[in-house]
């Protein structure tokens, strides 16, 4: 009888995963120095992120503008899909936490499912606190060099308890944004890691 295989969260995991955990776990607890850069510079690129995490960062981050679509409290598509063919992005592991992103960071389908730290700063709504989402679709309108086109839900998160409304009202905010690593993993045990674009779109 073989010897039996580490599992992550009840299912089998394979080398690849394991790499990955042990990985992060080595890197864990690496303090994050703060890069800056401005809408005209674009993407910064560099070991640490722009977000205080215990995520690590894989190179890409800067700031963008973001703004929302669908419902307040949606999640984006009114058919809780995307260009990027998830399903109902409403629910779990989702739960409306998702974003279109333009082509630097849709990246004609490679950027699917990638996941962003992302917090606003400027607005005296915002609350300052990192949320993450995951981009799920695709923003063909860019109003900026990178742009976060969120849904009603995640772009509300960014605000002050009880605000929420008030900073959706902005319609346009200037983000932080840091790409990070340990959403990958993740991905692996959903039942279709690299989405394919979906037809309609």
């Amino acid at each position: 009888m073989g010897k039996p295989q580490p599992t992550l969260l009840g299912v089998a995991a394979p080398p690849v995963v394991l790499a990955v955990l042990l990985l992060s776990c080595s890197l864990h607890g690496a303090r994050a120095e703060e890069e800056s850069a401005s809408l005209d510079t674009g993407v910064v690129r560099g070991e640490a992120g722009l977000l205080n995490s215990s995520a690590v960062s894989i190179g890409q981050s800067g700031v963008a503008r973001a703004t929302w679509y669908g419902a307040p409290n949606g999640a984006g598509p009114y058919d809780n899909g995307g260009a990027c063919g998830f399903k109902n992005v409403n629910r779990y592991p989702f739960m409306a936490m998702t974003s279109c992103g333009n082509q630097p960071l849709f990246k004609d389908g490679k950027g699917c499912g990638a996941c962003y730290k992302i917090k606003c700063t400027k607005h005296k709504a915002c609350s300052g606190r990192q949320e993450t989402v995951v981009i799920t679709d695709m923003n063909y309108y860019p109003v900026a060099p990178y742009h976060f086109d969120l849904s009603g839900t995640a772009f509300g998160k960014l605000a002050k308890p009880g605000r929420n409304d008030e900073l959706r009202h902005a319609g346009i905010i200037d983000i932080q944004f840091t790409r990070y690593f340990l959403c990958f993993f993740f991905f692996f045990i959903l039942p279709h890691s690299t989405p394919l674009l979906h037809p309609d779109y």
